[in-house]
């Protein structure tokens, strides 16, 4: 898992300048300032057969947090197309959903996206 981890945070980084050592595990430092996303570290599910397990499915799921609503939903289609088809280890990464959410007490805006690696 650790290596879809690093390819997934590597090609955001790059793809994504403003995200550049600002993409971390979890909870997010509270001196990091906006724009920044958090990860959840990927889960592997089994796809079942009646022989087996055929493989597996990772998700991948990612938050992204900024001021703006306007810059957090620029930077949601950003993650999008830099992950969107990308290959990793012999698996494909694919958009799968996304939420929004408000932290007033923040004044944050965030989209909590969700990746499946197949």
């Amino acid at each position: 898992m650790t290596n879809f981890k690093q390819s997934l945070i590597k090609t955001l980084e790059t793809e994504i300048p403003e995200l550049k050592d600002k993409i971390q595990a979890g909870a997010v430092d509270a001196q990091t300032k906006p724009p920044y996303a958090a990860y959840s570290t990927p889960e592997e599910t089994p796809i079942r057969t009646i022989h087996g397990i055929a493989g597996y499915t990772v998700s991948f799921d990612l938050s992204t947090f900024h001021t703006q609503l306007s810059e957090c939903e620029k930077l949601k289609i950003k993650i999008i197309n830099a992950l969107e088809g990308v290959n990793i280890t012999n698996k494909t990464c694919y958009y799968k959903l996304s939420e929004y959410a408000f932290f007033a007490e923040y004044n944050l805006h965030s989209y909590s996206l969700t990746f499946r690696i197949i």
